[in-house]
């Protein structure tokens, strides 16, 4: 995929989610902490579907040339 079809997907699943978020008859039982943590792992899936098309989701450039990992580890 290019990556502005990764982005798109993204936009899409991120509208996705503030739909179901946002209906209380879906989500309205689920606490803070459990909408934190499906917030938490769509992130973490989002991040996984760019590394698998070979991007990097924070900077969205190709994996080749991301220096993300350089920042945040120092």
């Amino acid at each position: 995929m290019k990556i502005f079809e990764l982005r798109t997907a993204y936009h899409n699943s991120h509208a996705n989610m503030r739909v179901w978020l946002g209906d209380t008859s879906l989500s309205g039982q689920l606490t803070v902490l459990d909408r934190l943590s499906i917030l938490d792992a769509w992130q973490q899936e989002m991040s996984e579907f760019f590394e698998r098309n070979g991007y990097c989701f924070v900077c969205n450039r190709r994996l080749q040339r991301c220096e993300c990992g350089e920042i945040f580890e120092n």
